[in-house]
């Protein structure tokens, strides 16, 4: 944790009033970017000082955002990158030049922003993340970001970040999650996330559910927007012991590049972020991203050829963030005298999508028979989480649970009345257990410590375990993707 200056500590406790006033992420329609805007323009419009990449989409629009930030400062242009949520540190949020912002430029920007902000809280409703978006736009602009990739928080028509004039689009793969915001079909929650596209603005369109694809097509024609489909990059690992990544160019070229990439070194990232050993670093999500970030960079650098299609290839591959199918090795339990955990997997997808990714790789990892740490928000508990999760429940040997951490959490009777119908027949389930905090979470699961721990559903709660956990292994890289998230 950085050391907090009383400038800095002043600055959090400012920003959190904003949070506790929202603890629940909620609805509005495109108008209430007027007060965000209003703000922006009293700043003195930081959001036109610098060329916009906009990402938006439902799964994997954190990854796609960092490669893509990853590519432009491989070229040399000073980039800043803004995600969320943040796990440890929320300075993970807010990226310059590969690095977290620092406590000091943070403050600054953060004052600035609050200073104009907390006069026209009476008529204009500003959420955390109204607040936080504007200190990441004034930090680029006074710190000289050419270049900011700007990742969307929720939906994205009515976005704090779709104030920005675009020089790029990029739209993730879509599916359901945040229903009770964006609509309850895969077209409604697609079309808030168009949303953010612009007439006549180039846009990345990833591979999306079949059902979709014309009519997203369509929709972007209307606007005039050229497209790049980043299906037309293929990317499929080798089965051969060599670790090969074999990769189709939309000109139809193929070739090979090793495929032991280890993310790079962070200056400032969290230190108990081991690199993942090939071949886990190779997810089929990582590599959908990688094709979305590829295809950015042909419209945003232009078509890559030779020996620089595997450099730009190389850059997004060797992009890591923590809490993503991530596979740690002896991870050591913060005040706990025992050995270390073999083996701990930290995933923080909470749609059905997403924990489908996670339990079809721990079958690709051999994992099985795992303690299962699991944490989902209220607003988690529906019906199409139950065929994934019934999936997750069945490999699981015992299964965990914690009291509500925050006000979006459900009581343990509310989890475990979800949980109970999706576990296997009886006998062969794993008792659901609850735990009185993180620190007594991880301390149970340190008791056995071969058994492989799973860590699954929140990303708040992976920020309160990995300050739990110590790295135990032999150095083998570094911590990677420049500590963003």
């Amino acid at each position: 944790m950085v050391f907090e200056s009383p400038e800095y500590g002043c600055f959090l406790e400012r920003l959190q009033s904003y949070e506790r006033f929202e603890p629940y992420p909620r609805s509005r329609g495109v108008e209430k970017l007027a007060g965000v805007k209003q703000l922006a323009g009293e700043l003195g419009h930081p959001e036109q000082a610098f060329r916009v990449v906009h990402v938006a989409g439902t799964n994997g629009k954190g990854m796609t955002a960092a490669m893509i930030a990853r590519l432009l400062k491989r070229s040399g242009a000073p980039t800043g990158l803004y995600t969320s949520p943040h796990l440890t540190d929320i300075r993970e949020r807010i990226v310059l030049r590969g690095e977290w912002i620092s406590a000091s430029l943070f403050a600054r920007a953060g004052h600035r922003v609050l200073n104009l902000a907390d006069p026209l809280r009476e008529r204009i409703h500003f959420s955390y993340f109204d607040l936080l978006t504007l200190i990441a736009l004034e930090a680029f602009r006074s710190d000289g970001m050419e270049w900011a990739v700007l990742e969307t928080g929720l939906g994205g028509l009515s976005d704090a970040t779709n104030i920005s004039p675009k020089a790029l689009c990029v739209i993730t793969r879509i599916g359901m999650d945040h229903m009770h915001v964006l609509g309850d079909t895969l077209q409604a929650i697609a079309a808030q996330k168009l949303g953010i596209v612009p007439p006549g603005v180039p846009t990345v369109l990833a591979e999306q559910p079949p059902a979709l694809v014309p009519w997203m097509r369509a929709r972007l024609a209307e606007r005039g927007s050229p497209l790049t489909q980043a299906a037309d990059f293929g990317l499929v690992p080798s089965r051969r012991r060599s670790e090969r990544l074999r990769v189709r160019w939309p000109d139809g070229s193929r070739f090979s590049v090793a495929a032991d990439v280890a993310p790079d070194a962070s200056p400032d990232g969290p230190a108990n972020v081991p690199p993942d050993a090939p071949p886990g670093q190779l997810t089929p999500p990582k590599l959908a991203c990688a094709a979305n970030a590829l295809a950015a960079g042909e419209v945003l650098l232009g078509a890559a050829h030779g020996a620089e299609r595997a450099a730009r290839l190389r850059t997004v591959l060797a992009t890591h963030l923590p809490g993503r199918l991530e596979l740690r090795h002896r991870q050591r339990v913060a005040q706990h005298e025992g050995p270390p955990l073999e083996t701990v997997v930290l995933d923080g997808g909470h749609n059905a999508e997403a924990m489908a990714a996670l339990v079809a790789q721990l079958r690709v990892w051999r994992i099985s028979d795992y303690a299962l740490l699991l944490a989902l928000q209220s607003d988690k508990l529906v019906a199409a989480l139950h065929e994934p999760l019934r999936d997750l429940l069945s490999g699981a040997g015992r299964i965990l649970t914690l009291p509500p951490q925050t006000p979006r959490a459900p009581s343990f009777a509310e989890l475990a009345g979800f949980l109970r119908p999706l576990l296997p027949p009886r006998g062969r389930a794993a008792p659901i257990e609850t735990m009185a905090g993180p620190r007594e979470a991880l301390h149970a699961l340190a008791e056995r410590p071969a058994q492989p721990v799973v860590l699954a559903g929140s990303f708040w709660m992976l920020g309160d375990m990995m300050r739990l956990l110590e790295d135990d292994a032999p150095p083998a890289g570094g911590t990677g993707g420049g500590g963003s998230r």
